[in-house]
């Protein structure tokens, strides 16, 4: 299968400038964009930042940079299943992306999560609520097209195709009511951004197109319309955080046998063995027994799950758009989707809302609204100069600063807090 057969090579332009490849550089401008991303700072920095446990909780379970590595293993997956498969119609397999700039989106997805998870997200929002906001997947945006440091004020200076693949929620901060998101923002990406938006999408696409991409289809604050690239992206991430999240309560002992099925007992109920592409189907005995039994049963299953999402993708079409990149987007058939959604829902209820990951939330939100409000009082004075200097000095004040603490990893924003709130610790001598 040939895939991505352009007609032009407007989706390999970058927004800043063209750049030649180095002496002897054979790869392609999607492999470029790859390896900015492995090799970024923002990309090494997933290691020491929450996925749904702290990371000083052990040695087992997902941080944000194995979340990332899983995502794009599980969308390489997807995309050679569709192609293997011919899983959609001919015009759509022809714009599928290619493998490179697919792992590359799936790496750089969640660069933008500040420490603490989406406990330190809803703090910045707070604190950034009449500042122009602040969103995870926005600051992805902002960090590969501004913050990170490859290209100054250029960050990595990605290609088009790249920014619309990680462009998850196509509509500015600035469109929502705000006071309609008091307690988390709305999915959209930062003011700041958009000239670069306007001009990935001005090109491609026409007026009347990007319209329709940018301003319909909103629901709860969360646009529906994204690229092809993107709608594997966010599958995969779907597939990963359901499965291989549940994978590492269970090892922790945080959720019970009984509790598991009184979620996927009606799935099972209303559709009996959950069948996919490849195999003969999962049913909700072995969720019973595989997923409690013991660490190889349940590596297994997971297995099996993994294959079951992977094999049952197909590419649909919305018949508004008539560009393939928006026309055309990956989703499962009911049976999966609901299994998928229900498992998604298991992780959240039983583990997210749990009493002490809840406790660690409201922990993790304090540091940052603390750590913002010090650094707002005097940012010159309280950020490491060569930190300060880095930052995009067009912005405001709170944009600074907040681009500053979105970068911490848990650990150094824990001992930051250390060092300014907590008598007889900290010292000038800690390393940080």
């Amino acid at each position: 299968m040939a895939q991505c057969r352009m007609n032009n090579k407007v989706f390999r332009q970058r927004f800043w400038e063209y750049e030649p490849p180095r002496a002897e550089d054979e790869r392609d401008e999607y492999h470029r964009d790859k390896s900015r991303i492995i090799h970024s700072s923002g990309f090494r920095r997933l290691q020491a930042k929450t996925q749904v446990m702290g990371v000083g909780e052990g040695d087992f379970h997902r941080t944000q940079l194995t979340h990332s590595i899983e995502v794009s293993q599980i969308g390489e997956g997807i995309l050679a299943s569709i192609c293997f498969r011919k899983a959609g119609a001919q015009e759509a397999l022809e714009w599928l992306p290619p493998n490179d700039l697919l792992v590359a989106a799936c790496l750089a997805h969640d660069l933008g999560h500040p420490p603490f998870g989406h406990s330190g997200e809803k703090a910045l929002h707070a604190r950034m609520i009449n500042s122009g906001g602040f969103e995870g997947n926005g600051q992805t945006l902002r960090i590969v097209t501004r913050l990170e440091k490859y290209k100054a004020g250029k960050g990595m200076n990605p290609t088009r195709r790249l920014i619309l693949a990680l462009l998850k929620y196509p509509v500015p901060y600035s469109n929502f009511d705000i006071s309609s998101f008091p307690a988390k923002p709305p999915k959209c990406y930062f003011d700041t951004e958009k000239l670069i938006v306007d001009w990935a999408l001005g090109d491609p696409f026409s007026d009347g197109e990007i319209e329709r991409f940018t301003s319909g289809g909103i629901s709860a604050g969360k646009p529906v319309h994204r690229t092809l690239d993107s709608s594997i992206m966010e599958t995969a991430d779907d597939v990963v955080y359901a499965v291989h999240d549940l994978e590492d309560v269970v090892a922790r002992q945080m959720v019970r046998q009984d509790e598991v099925t009184k979620y996927l007992q009606p799935v099972f109920c209303e559709f009996g063995p959950i069948i996919g592409g490849s195999e003969k189907g999962v049913s909700l005995g072995e969720f019973e027994k595989d997923l409690f039994e013991n660490s190889f049963a349940r590596k297994r299953l997971i297995g099996k799950l993994i294959n079951l999402f992977i094999t049952s993708c197909s590419l649909w079409s919305k018949e508004e758009f008539f560009h393939p990149l928006l026309k055309y987007h990956v989703k499962f058939e009911e049976p999966i989707e609901k299994l998928l959604k229900t498992l998604k829902k298991l992780t959240y209820d039983l583990v997210i809302k749990h009493a002490e990951i809840q406790q660690l939330e409201r922990r993790g939100q304090r540091i940052i609204k603390k750590l913002f409000d010090e650094f707002a009082l005097a940012p010159a004075d309280l950020i490491p100069e060569s930190a300060w200097s880095a930052l995009n000095d067009d912005d405001d004040k709170d944009r600074r600063v907040c681009d500053y603490i979105a970068g911490m990893t848990d650990n150094y924003a824990e001992k930051i807090y250390s060092r300014l709130f907590l008598p007889g610790r900290g010292s000038s001598r800690d390393e940080l």
